[in-house]
């Protein structure tokens, strides 16, 4: 067991953030304040604060840290100030406050001309943020997304606008999920990364059929296969198309069938949530187990032929 003298390090940090007053006052002979000495003073009390757990203030002075180096014009350091901030305030449980600094600090890095940094920041936010508040998860991915459009960094760009699209679906809105995959197929179309442009063209097609727009899916589906060699080669093509059929013939049973394909149930999660809305209970199950519950009771159950599984 060991033992940290917190009393130690928070009579520290009280010393510094003292200096750091004292640099900051001014008088006749000095006109003005000591940003520069001030800054490194309660740059020195926040790491005693945080090691002694003190999160509150460690908080506290992170804001008034990030002020003096805006006033200095420091503004990535100011950024970092308020991410400190941020991870204290999550210490302290208050995350919509949280996600306020963190938002700060991101408008910081940007105005400081470090966008780079600030869209990993939001990157890595809208991930601690998904479980929490899927409004704070999408506007984070939102904004990484931009910024990595804007540093013509589309592969980061495609990959948060995916991520945001796959929290929107969440919420049901398809139109604004079926429009962020249409930015990311345009964005890995200029990478030519047709791996992915495949499943995305899956998940577009997946999305109208949920609204009920099976002509829709089907013309992306065309287009896809003309546009794309890739797609029209691609393995899973098949599945796609002949669930496509079943949509066409408005056969309940068939669509069920086809979605049972081992390759619909392992996609996007959300997805497979949707796509087991269409698969109806299994017959041909649910015979066996009546057959067991008779056995069981002692009388012999008929016998018949199994039913051929028509894939197709």
């Amino acid at each position: 067991m060991f033992n940290i003298n917190f009393s130690a390090k928070i009579k520290e940090a009280e010393d510094h953030v003292k200096q750091g007053e004292k640099y900051l006052k001014t008088s006749l002979t000095k006109w003005k304040p000591d940003l520069d000495s001030a800054i490194e003073e309660y740059d020195k009390a926040c790491t005693c604060y945080r090691i002694a757990e003190k999160y509150e203030q460690c908080r506290d002075l992170a804001l008034k840290l990030a002020e003096l180096q805006i006033q200095k014009g420091s503004t990535f350091f100011a950024g970092k100030s308020y991410e400190q901030a941020a991870q204290m305030t999550q210490q302290l449980q208050d995350l919509p406050t949280a996600a306020k600094y963190f938002d700060k600090a991101g408008q910081l890095y940007v105005g400081g001309g470090q966008r780079d940094s600030a869209a990993i920041l939001y990157e890595r936010c809208a991930t601690q943020f998904q479980q929490f508040d899927r409004t704070i998860a999408i506007d984070f991915y939102l904004k990484g997304a931009r910024l990595a459009d804007q540093e013509d960094k589309a592969d980061q760009a495609a990959d948060l606008y995916e991520k945001a699209a796959m929290q929107i679906l969440r919420t049901g809105d398809y139109p604004k999920t079926t429009e962020l995959l249409e930015t990311v197929t345009n964005l890995l179309t200029t990478l030519e990364r047709y791996d992915r442009i495949n499943r995305v063209i899956l998940y577009r097609i997946l999305l109208k059929l949920f609204n009920e727009d099976s002509v829709a899916g089907r013309n992306i589906f065309d287009q896809a296969c003309r546009n794309y060699p890739t797609f029209d080669q691609w393995e899973e093509r098949d599945y796609i198309e002949i669930l496509l059929d079943a949509f066409d013939q408005d056969d309940k049973e068939l669509i069920s069938k086809r979605c049972r394909r081992g390759y619909f149930m392992a996609i996007e999660p959300e997805f497979v949530r949707l796509i087991k809305r269409w698969v109806l209970p299994d017959k041909k199950k649910e015979d066996e187990q009546q057959q067991q519950k008779t056995t069981t009771s002692g009388v012999k159950p008929m016998q018949f032929d199994d039913e051929e599984n028509d894939l197709r």
